[in-house]
């Protein structure tokens, strides 16, 4: 059974971000997205433009049909006896092993040596290499593991942190790169970057700390709102925050401002005001300003600018 989700953003990447939403798709799941049309700008920012729109699709495996627990009408009188008979002798039957449901195969990652260079993970490896070039990092090994529509790039050796970067936007940022690399020829085809376990144990900390500030938002019935993260971290944030009952996600704002807010199930996903609400605790705990006010100041008076005779007055006679 294929399901699928349309969404629509200022971005494709909004766009896609709000499809797999629409999808309810999970982290593990092999979500193919195909981009319907790109945004397009307003003329002089009044007049026309549209959004990008993205359709998300997943396979799952089909719904065992329910049983039909319908009786059977009881038959005529005439046959009641040999009905008695065979209730009373039932055979025996052996019950059905329920069938395992079909999983994908795990694709084990080899070598780069062993990925022909003009397939698409091909073109995506040559031009990563190059990349880790121009960054000084030598002697990494680089295996993946080609899968339908998709391949998993997997880096390992030192002084890897450079690709990393900050919370791993530099991961990200060069993820994007070499899917652009890969998809130059035309289509849609879906390449990750990992280093050794990296994107595990960062995807554990945000489902902790959606936990977190979930149980806050329900002890508080306060909104909260995450630091700007791309769009496969709110992916993960998102996904987290569906298994919590009594709260939502929504992502807001735009470009790396994007973040996810978590909300009271009912409420609506507007950002928290910083003084939690309560106008009157405003000025409560300020520091005082350190900076010297601009106001002009006068110096002194000296002894020497006080007048050495009295006032004389006009009306003196000569």
């Amino acid at each position: 059974m294929i399901k699928e989700a349309i969404g629509f953003g200022n971005t494709v990447d909004e766009a896609k971000e709000d499809a797999i939403l629409k999808l309810g798709a999970k982290i593990e799941e092999d979500v193919q997205i195909e981009i319907i049309s790109l945004p397009k700008k307003k003329i002089l920012g009044l007049f026309g433009g549209s959004q990008a729109e993205v359709k998300a699709y997943v396979e799952r495996p089909d719904k065992p049909a329910k049983k039909n627990n319908n009786k059977q009408p009881k038959k005529a009188e005439n046959n009641a006896k040999s009905d008695k008979k065979a209730k009373a002798e039932p055979k025996k039957t052996e019950p059905k092993k329920a069938e395992p449901k079909a999983e994908k195969p795990e694709v084990e990652a080899v070598d780069q040596s062993l990925i022909p260079a003009d397939s698409k993970t091909g073109k995506a490896i040559a031009y990563l290499n190059a990349i880790l070039k121009n960054l000084g990092c030598e002697n990494v090994e680089i295996k993946a593991a080609v899968r339908e529509n998709g391949a998993l790039i997997i880096l390992d050796g030192e002084g890897l942190g450079v690709v990393i970067g900050h919370r791993g936007e530099t991961l990200d940022a060069l993820q994007h790169l070499v899917s652009l690399a890969a998809n130059n020829s035309g289509g849609y085809f879906k390449v990750t970057l990992n280093i050794g376990d990296y994107r595990e144990k960062r995807e554990q900390t945000l489902i902790s700390l959606a936990t977190r500030v979930a149980e806050q938002v329900k002890r508080n019935s306060r909104n909260r709102a995450l630091e700007p993260m791309s769009a496969y971290e709110r992916r993960i944030i998102h996904t987290a925050v569906q298994e919590i009952e009594g709260v939502n996600s929504a992502s807001i704002g735009e470009g790396k401002n994007r973040r996810v807010v978590i909300f009271p199930e009912g409420g609506t996903p507007n950002m928290p005001r910083r003084d939690g609400g309560n106008r009157r605790r405003g000025d409560r705990g300020r520091r005082p300003s350190n900076t010297v006010s601009s106001a002009p100041t006068r110096e002194p008076k000296r002894d020497t600018d006080i007048p050495l005779y009295g006032k004389i007055s006009a009306n003196t006679e000569e």
